[in-house]
Formats: structure tokens, C-alpha cells, sequence
């Protein structure tokens, strides 16, 4: 397996936040398409509202977690979910879907073979068109090769 499987994982993941935090952050049309979430190498059309998630995936080499043909493979990295909101819309939602987002990805939570390590903020700022908060998801995982 590869860190292909980690990324579908966490993304999968994310994408129960609306289930998890019981308000509607993710928006889907009627069939189902993502409005409001940016995923790598997907078309995408910035919401009018300027409200959106980015999601990029950062992992490291794969190091063997033990000797032989069969040992497995450890990955780790990063999950960065980028958290778009208009300018001058105040801290409040930034801070509540960080909060969220934090206990979705809680230190010690395992989605299947993927362990999260640490979930933090690790900046936020004004840019031309809206604020990012970047929040940063540490993973582990050990997969068979």
C-alpha cells in the first residue's frame, strides 16, 4: 500500500465534519459535488461567498517499520486543511471550525491505520481576496508494503 491510501483516508474523514460537528461547514449540489471544499487536481470554482476548505496532502518517505521481504511500511506527514473566509468577517468562524476540526482529528484518534499525532494551527493571515487559517494534521501510519 502507499500513502495514497492515507490520503483517501483522511479526506474521507474530513468530509464527516458537517455529521461531526452538526453544522452544515461542507456543501454538496444535489448530486453530491463538492462546493465549498478544494481537493487536489479537481476543478474548482471559488464560492461567491469566499467561504472554502482547501485540502493538500504532505507526506514524507516511507521508512521500513522492520527487517524482511514482508516488513511494512512507515509513513508520516501532514493533512493541511486551509480554511478560506471573507475578508473582515471577524476570528469567530475561523476559531469555531478550527475547534472542530481539532477535535475531528484529536490526538490519538485512529481512522483506520492512520493514527493522528497532533492537530494545530499553524498560521493565519490576510491575503488579496480572504483570510487563511492554515491548520496542520500530523499523521502516522503503518501499512503494509
Amino acid at each position: 500500500m502507499t500513502d495514497v491510501v492515507i490520503e483517501k483516508t483522511l479526506t474521507e474523514a474530513f468530509l464527516t465534519l458537517n455529521e461531526f460537528s452538526g453544522i452544515k461547514y461542507i456543501n454538496k449540489d444535489a448530486a453530491g459535488k463538492l462546493l465549498n471544499v478544494l481537493l487536489p487536481n479537481v476543478l474548482f470554482k471559488e464560492p461567491d461567498d469566499k467561504r472554502y476548505f482547501a485540502l493538500n496532502f504532505l507526506p514524507n518517505e516511507p521508512d521500513p517499520a522492520g527487517m524482511g521481504v514482508n516488513a511494512e511500511n512507515r509513513w508520516d506527514g501532514i493533512f493541511q486543511i486551509d480554511v478560506m473566509v471573507p475578508l473582515n468577517a471577524g476570528a469567530a468562524e475561523t476559531e469555531a471550525k478550527y475547534n472542530w476540526i481539532s477535535q475531528l482529528f484529536s490526538r490519538g484518534k485512529s481512522f483506520g491505520d492512520v493514527m493522528i499525532r497532533r492537530t494545530y494551527r499553524a498560521a493565519h493571515g490576510a491575503e488579496l481576496t480572504f483570510y487563511r487559517t492554515v491548520i496542520r494534521v500530523e499523521f502516522m501510519a503503518t501499512l503494509p508494503k
